[in-house]
């Protein structure tokens, strides 16, 4: 009689169906490992969804101050900034480094005969002799670049009539006309200024008027974030950097 052990149906159902063979466990991961992929390629399909609708949504174009004021807003770079504005920055800076007048500014609020004499900033080293410029040009020179500004100050002390301080002369900056910004390179753009240094005094009403035409080159820089309680020199100078240009270089034409 023929002993069933040695038939091989048999041994192999007499087999341990516990244990796993290298073929069941390979086939076990590559399964588990399709699974992972399915699932994480349904998250890049919604991840990819969600970016897409971010990106077709339209930029904010108004955002409200701490102060309570709506301000309508464009998105741009960092090193990037409007012809207006580097225009209207350039505009008003030279007009308050060369116009002297021998009169504080006036502040928001004050009456229209409360203006007080400008006894002017000594820029001088310590010890040395005084060298005074205008209040308001010394403020508007924290819009010059820092390797700029001594230079620069000094030259407007030698320009500045002694008469500015005893009230009896002004010099006035006449701004003919301003070129629009022509980019040099990122975030640095030069401006050609037309305009005349007109002198008063008292025996000249009329003025006598120099030619003032130069090259002013501008700079984007990083604009202060500082808060809007500051006081004193620091917020002059939030207040002149605020729109995040500075000059660096002015150069006859």
């Amino acid at each position: 009689m023929e002993n069933k052990t040695s038939n091989p149906t048999l041994r192999f159902l007499s087999r341990n169906r516990d244990a796993i063979s290298k073929k069941d466990a390979l086939g076990i991961l590559c399964i588990t490992t399709l699974g992972f992929q399915v699932v994480t390629l349904g998250i890049l399909i919604v991840l990819y969804g969600a970016y897409s609708r971010l990106a077709d949504r339209p930029a904010p174009s108004l955002v409200q101050l701490q102060t309570g004021e709506a301000i309508q807003v464009a998105a741009i770079d960092s090193k990037e900034r409007t012809p207006e504005v580097i225009q209207s920055f350039v505009r008003e800076t030279m007009s308050l480094l060369f116009t002297w007048t021998g009169e504080l500014p006036q502040l928001p609020g004050e009456k229209a005969n409360s203006s007080q004499p400008d006894s002017g900033m000594n820029i001088a080293k310590s010890g040395g002799p005084r060298r005074l410029v205008a209040t308001p040009a010394w403020h508007a020179s924290f819009a010059l670049s820092h390797d700029f500004r001594n230079e620069l100050l000094a030259q407007i002390a030698d320009l500045t009539p002694p008469g500015v301080w005893r009230n009896r002369s002004s010099v006035v900056l006449e701004i003919l006309e301003l070129s629009p910004p022509q980019q040099i390179q990122e975030g640095e753009w030069k401006l050609t200024l037309v305009a005349n240094l007109a002198f008063f005094n008292h025996n000249n009403a009329l003025g006598e008027y120099t030619p003032f035409n130069k090259e002013i080159f501008v700079r984007a820089v990083e604009p202060p974030t500082s808060p809007l309680a500051e006081t004193g020199i620091e917020a002059i100078i939030s207040t002149i950097r605020l729109r995040g240009l500075e000059i660096y270089a002015i150069r006859d034409i």
